[in-house]
């Protein structure tokens, strides 16, 4: 069976040839489709390594996915996670790294020890890793020991890595990495330590509690999160038989009257998602859109109501994500309205209750607003209403009913597309590629 993350990986790689972006896959890319590795190792020029947060955002959103991981791990290096559900309901998970390659070319030489250095700077070299680099070794042996000597002018390191490439052993190189670090004839930062996410399961002493975060911590173990049975002052908290009524934009209530395997999907997805706002408010102009600055001080906490008084707009729901807002003026969206991610919103919009007079414990439910959704400039968005993923709200639309996924809505609540095929189950059957639906 071809894993679900092959076709990832070979979209990944398609997308970027198809945008222009010169890379080099250190790897054998015909074997992606039978067995893709965790993480693809992608070397691309010095210029190109500025427009990746954005490309890799773009095409995580064409595709459906969750960018969970976004980071620059060096200077000439970004590194990311997408993940997924797959047909049953597990997460599925592919990490890329983007570095800047030591030499540039495809020869066997010039793969060999881009490769070797970068295993070396990370610090690690895998055994599929030290296979592929003692294949190229066999394919030119002189121009690999030609670059060896180049790089490590030390004797002792030159041969180390020869006899290694040459034999197919890197025991002794994996054991002596951090010394081969640092006798690169190039001048390095020193390496500074990586926080990981931390999720915090609090609550009501159980086994029950215990037994979850075992389960959840084992589906998610690709993210290398820390998970602790305590309280803590930042991180994810998964409160265990908390009140129901909790509000917190970094907390989750789980109750134990639900089957196990209820509760480990509900903090997946719980998970999953805070993740993403994190990647979003950390790298806005980039997974978001550029908002002009005006936009940004309105979705400031405090600052943002001294702004919207000038702008003559409110925004009084609560923001997990920024939004993007080209024109930030005559916007009210009313406090209990629920946003997703990368939601953009034009000038003179409403979102709040369909009538002003009752009141919001009588009027019931505000609107809630999905990944991905576009309202253009004049639109009402009002009552409990569900604007589905990827949907597209018209300029001066007036919507009262619910909008399916990936549909238009024009005029007053006239839905166009509603009787289309979704798009996730077209893109599934046209592309063969793997999407959340």
């Amino acid at each position: 069976m071809i894993d679900e993350r092959g076709y990832v990986a070979e979209a990944l790689l398609e997308r970027l040839h198809a945008d222009g972006i010169a890379f080099r896959y250190l790897g054998d890319a015909a074997a992606i489709p039978d067995r893709a590795p965790d993480e693809l190792d992608i070397a691309v020029p010095r210029h190109s390594l500025a427009e990746l947060p954005r490309f890799i955002a773009r095409f995580a959103q064409d595709f459906d996915f969750h960018l969970v991981e976004l980071e620059r791990t060096a200077r000439d290096a970004w590194r990311a996670m997408l993940a997924w559900t797959d047909e049953v309901g597990r997460p599925r998970f592919l990490g890329a790294r983007f570095f800047v390659a030591a030499e540039e070319g495809v020869s066997p030489a010039a793969l060999f020890i881009s490769g070797l250095m970068d295993a070396v700077e990370r610090g690690a070299l895998g055994d599929e890793r030290g296979a592929w680099l003692a294949n190229l070794y066999r394919e030119d042996p002189h121009g690999v020991m030609s670059r060896i000597v180049r790089c490590w002018r030390d004797e002792p390191h030159a041969r180390l890595i020869a006899n290694a490439a040459r034999q197919g052993n890197w025991v002794a190189t994996r054991a002596r990495l951090p010394e081969l670090w640092r006798g690169l004839r190039r001048w390095r930062l020193p390496r500074m330590p990586r926080s990981r996410p931390a999720v915090f399961f609090t609550g009501r002493d159980s086994a029950q509690r215990s037994n979850l975060m075992v389960h959840v911590q084992g589906r998610l173990a690709p993210l290398h999160l820390q998970m602790y049975e305590r309280q803590a002052a930042s991180g994810f908290r998964v409160v265990f038989d908390g009140p129901p009524d909790l509000d917190h934009p970094d907390a989750l209530s789980v109750t134990s009257d639900q089957p196990m395997p209820a509760m480990v999907v509900q903090v997946e997805r719980a998970i999953l998602r805070w993740l993403e706002c994190r990647i979003e408010r950390r790298y806005p102009d980039a997974v978001v859109g550029a908002n002009p600055f005006a936009a940004r001080l309105l979705q400031l906490p405090v600052i943002g109501r001294l702004a919207g008084v000038l702008l003559g707009s409110r925004l009084e729901c609560r923001l997990r994500s920024p939004l993007l807002m080209p024109v930030p003026s005559g916007i009210v969206i009313e406090r209990g309205v629920q946003l997703g991610s990368r939601v953009t919103i034009m000038h003179q919009v409403t979102i709040g209750r369909k009538d002003p007079v009752v009141p919001r414990e009588h009027g019931g439910n505000l609107a809630v607003i999905e990944d991905n959704v576009f309202i253009g400039a004049g639109a009402k968005v009002l009552g409990p209403v569900r604007i589905g993923r990827g949907a597209t709200v018209g300029a001066n639309a007036v919507v009262t009913r619910d909008v399916p996924s990936h549909c238009t809505v024009v005029g007053a609540n006239r839905i166009l597309g509603a009787d289309e095929p979704r798009v996730a189950a077209r893109r599934r059957e046209e592309e063969h590629t793997v999407v959340n639906t």
